[in-house]
């Protein structure tokens, strides 16, 4: 038998919270695969002892991405065994819309994997888990803090109430002033207390989660090497480590470019190519917040600012600023990989995020770290940037 015709052996793996399927499928191709056997709702804590008593190590075992897929993948390398997550958007276009069960499921991404034409996602390890779980957190309680903000202004705004000009709903004093305006009646105004108390919450559940968001930039040197770019400060910074991970799996800076989808769509047939919008696939998350970035860049001065300036009056204001973006990814890869010179100096723009860095964790913090004051901290920390040899 010539060795693409060999015999493989696949197992797809359909899981859920407490319970798992599993269908070992056994053949050269995805079309000659026999089912060799399936075991259907077994409990997730027999998942070790099932893979152990039923696989062996040079079986292949794919699971769809999911809520714990890369929680069970960890667990199967654990006890020896090669287990692969695949994307869930190709294997969810394999399927039967009038048969849906976790058995079908199973022996499907088997099938996908031995069809070859799976796509594998990595596997983000320990510590870019929590960094995305923590990034999550912090998303839903910008949008909680959002909309409790909201919430109230649409309260004032319905009973014709116009705040002056730069009033922060958060402060103590503004909420005072707002509730002693003579209109309020009782009710009115306990409707006002129970507002303003569910938006001091979710802001003070979001000043929680950037503070921890900027220690773990302030406390890890590739983190931190990142507030050198334009536009980057530490939520764009931490958003990076987060969702990127090991710099490593990228190759080339392209590929990188690629997995955020800031590379535009490609179009060719016959004789005729053309370069379209943005492809919008990758992480969105992570290229909403370059594309954001990249719009601030487009209003001051600093080094892409007249770059963009040139092609926004050639190509639109969208075309710079997503070209922009990807310049800006391709200097964060570059500088991920070391690949970088030691800052001369300290400018302004720098100076200013390391200050902002600085009040975003709190002095009660920065106590906890070994720093005596905000301007230990501050000078600390360029030193540690001026000292960073590529």
């Amino acid at each position: 038998m010539s060795c693409t015709q060999r015999e493989r052996r696949a197992v797809g793996l359909d899981a859920h919270p407490d319970v798992f399927t599993a269908a070992i499928l056994a053949g050269s191709d995805a079309r000659a695969a026999q089912i060799v056997t399936v075991s259907a709702s077994l409990p997730l804590s027999q998942l070790e002892d099932w893979f152990t008593q039923h696989t062996t190590p040079d079986d292949q075992i794919a699971l769809e991405a999911s809520g714990n897929s890369f929680d069970l993948q960890r667990r199967l390398v654990a006890i020896g065994r090669n287990a692969q997550v695949l994307e869930s958007r190709r294997a969810g276009q394999i399927t039967k819309a009038y048969c849906a069960h976790d058995k079908g499921d199973a022996i499907k991404i088997a099938r996908i994997w031995l069809s070859g034409l799976a796509h594998v996602v990595w596997t983000p390890d320990e510590t870019t888990q929590l960094r995305r779980d923590l990034l999550h957190r912090y998303r839903r309680a910008v949008t909680d803090d959002t909309r409790c903000r909201n919430r109230v202004r649409s309260f004032l705004s319905d009973r014709s109430v116009r705040l002056p000009a730069g009033t922060r709903l958060t402060r103590p004093y503004a909420q005072a002033d707002i509730l002693q305006l003579p209109r309020w009646k009782p009710e009115q105004c306990e409707l006002l207390q129970g507002l303003f108390e569910d938006m001091n919450h979710a802001h003070a559940r979001r000043t929680e989660l950037r503070r921890t968001i900027a220690r773990q930039v302030a406390n890890d040197p590739a983190l931190r090497i990142l507030l050198r770019l334009f536009g980057v400060r530490e939520i764009l910074a931490f958003t990076v480590g987060a969702i990127v991970g090991d710099i490593r799996r990228f190759r080339t800076a392209k590929q990188l470019v690629a997995y955020i989808g800031l590379n535009p769509r490609v179009a060719e047939s016959g004789t005729s190519a053309a370069n379209g919008p943005l492809a919008h696939h990758g992480r969105k998350d992570l290229r909403s917040m370059l594309i954001e970035a990249s719009h601030a860049l487009l209003k001051y001065d600093n080094p892409l600012y007249r770059w963009g300036l040139r092609l926004k009056i050639r190509k639109g204001h969208n075309v710079a600023v997503a070209a922009v973006a990807r310049k800006l990814t391709v200097a964060i890869w570059y500088l991920l990989n070391g690949m970088f010179t030691p800052l001369q100096e300290i400018n302004t723009t720098l100076r200013v995020k390391i200050r902002k860095l600085a009040v975003a964790l709190g002095l009660p913090a920065l106590r906890q770290m070994g720093y005596t004051t905000s301007k230990d901290f501050q000078e600390k920390l360029s030193k540690q940037l001026l000292t960073s040899a590529a």
